[in-house]
């Protein structure tokens, strides 16, 4: 985007005083100021103003529509978060839980990162995985998935569909979302994961299991029993560490704990300490590698062991997975 893009950007940003308002300007009449074209558009949309809590003032979401790759579904919304209004704070398996920051209302964003085509139930929580529309190249971007699992995904539409226990999905995905179609939306991201590990993509099952902690975290907020869901995240987080997924130190340093977390929490202490004890080797060689080479930061792994630690100290503490 140019120096004089963002300049109009700006301008729209404080003339419309609404993130989807300027996306809307911006892919109707592109980086060009015209106040009646301003004005219309802001008549226009108090006109179509919902009465439900999505679109309200104090909402954090705003919506783009992007069109699905699988079966060419057009004005699939697509919630984002607005900028500084929400803060997220991590739980035990790093998923994050949301509040607001004034004059925003607090939401469980993990409810609508999930973007769900109605028609064939393709969904992703990365926007990315969508066609979506570039304003400045005023084109459609293609997915980011390669030909070959969209064309195995075009094929499991009946797959989806059997995952979804609801008659009329668009109704079920539209926003507000209740906990059932959130756990709902991370399933179907876990379908596409399982099609995208057929096909050696990369961190497909490290994918999958964060879909699962998703998943978990909604179970646990809504009452209900959280261990089964927590068996897969596992699985597929170990699947993913086998297979040397992450190739970020840091990264894997995470991943690592949130497996020591998870065999905490299952009850597997062995497995538990097999993983803190990863932390251990990878801790004793960048210390000794950092006496020759003092560009290594043994700080990064000892970060995540002390917190594999903390919870191995706070085993026995009865609230201890509440969040």
């Amino acid at each position: 985007m140019g120096l004089e893009d963002k300049l109009v950007r700006k301008k729209l940003e404080v003339l419309l005083k609404d993130e989807l308002l300027v996306q809307k300007y911006l892919r109707i009449f592109g980086p060009r100021l015209d106040m009646n074209n301003i004005t219309k558009l802001k008549q226009d949309h108090m006109k179509a103003a919902p009465d439900g809590p999505a679109g309200e003032k104090d909402d954090p979401t705003y919506q783009l529509k992007v069109k699905c790759p699988i079966c060419n579904q057009v004005d699939i919304a697509c919630y984002e978060v607005k900028a500084k209004s929400l803060t997220g704070t991590p739980d035990r398996f790093l998923v994050n839980r949301f509040t607001g920051v004034r004059p925003f209302r607090t939401l469980n964003y993990s409810l609508y990162s999930v973007t769900v085509c109605p028609s064939c139930l393709f969904a992703s929580p990365d926007k990315k995985d969508f066609v979506t529309h570039s304003v400045q190249a005023r084109t459609e971007v293609k997915s980011q998935l390669t030909p070959y699992v969209l064309e195995e995904l075009r094929k499991k539409v009946d797959e989806r569909k059997k995952i979804v226990n609801a008659a009329d999905f668009a109704t079920y995905f539209a926003h507000p979302r209740t906990a059932e179609s959130g756990m709902a939306g991370y399933r179907l991201c876990i379908h596409r994961a399982m099609v995208e590990a057929g096909l050696e993509t990369p961190l497909a099952w490290y994918k999958a299991g964060m879909y699962a902690l998703k998943i978990a975290m909604l179970c646990r907020d809504s009452g209900k029993d959280d261990i089964d869901i927590l068996k897969d995240a596992a699985k597929y987080l170990s699947k993913s560490f086998r297979n040397s997924e992450i190739k970020v130190p840091d990264l894997e340093y995470q991943l690592v704990y949130i497996l020591s977390a998870l065999y905490l929490r299952l009850e597997d202490q062995t497995s538990c300490q097999s993983y803190m004890g990863v932390l251990e080797k990878w801790k004793g060689e960048q210390e000794k590698a950092s006496k020759d080479n003092p560009a290594i930061n043994p700080a990064h792994v000892v970060r995540w062991l002390d917190k594999a630690k903390e919870l191995w100290t706070d085993r026995e503490t009865p609230d201890l997975w509440k969040h």
